[in-house]
């Protein structure tokens, strides 16, 4: 009896060990990018416009196509992708320059993560970016870049104008003139 709970002993020390270790180097990854990220160079490539179902966190099921007069910024996130976590606060600087602007929509997307881990990373992290969550069948073929973060900005008559891959640095000043333009046509 006292061998097994001492392996017992042994085997949960591990996991917590291993658990810890494991946010170390998270938070560590986290850090190397974010001291490292750059502006994104957004190029216009205009693509017809793709619906895109998403959901708010309390369930309800929305469409990209109702956004239609509006410049969306639409971010695919994980709570689980570093870079993602990375770049956040940049996008909520950007959103924070727009909050109050109805010409501009904001959609934070996040795949594989339920609505509860979506509230309780933004909690932790003092966000309150209007984050959705979706499932990966809603995701269209056009939107499936197999890296994340996948940002999609979309211009007024909901034709995609840019797509960027990977962590980038959003509140720059090149990105907010770039969305004036998109709000501007």
């Amino acid at each position: 009896m006292k061998v097994i709970k001492r392996v017992a002993i042994c085997a949960v020390s591990l996991a917590v060990l291993a658990a810890c270790i494991g946010l170390i180097g998270f938070n560590f990854a986290k850090r190397r990018i974010a001291a490292n990220i750059q502006p994104p160079h957004l190029q216009r490539r205009p693509e017809a416009p793709t619906d895109f179902i998403y959901r708010t966190l309390d369930g309800e099921q929305q469409h990209l196509a109702s956004t239609k007069g509006q410049v969306v910024f639409l971010d695919l996130w994980g709570t689980w992708c570093v870079q993602c976590v990375a770049e956040m606060p940049t996008v909520q600087r950007l959103y924070d320059h727009y909050r109050n602007d109805p010409q501009v929509r904001f959609l934070i997307v996040s795949r594989l993560d339920s609505p509860s881990a979506v509230r309780s990373y933004a909690s932790r992290n003092h966000l309150n970016l209007p984050f959705y969550v979706t499932r990966d069948e809603d995701i269209p073929q056009s939107m499936q870049l197999n890296q994340y973060p996948s940002t999609f900005i979309y211009s007024r008559d909901g034709t995609l104008v840019s797509m960027h891959v990977g962590a980038a640095d959003w509140s720059d000043r090149s990105v907010i003139s770039y969305i004036d333009e998109l709000k501007e046509q």
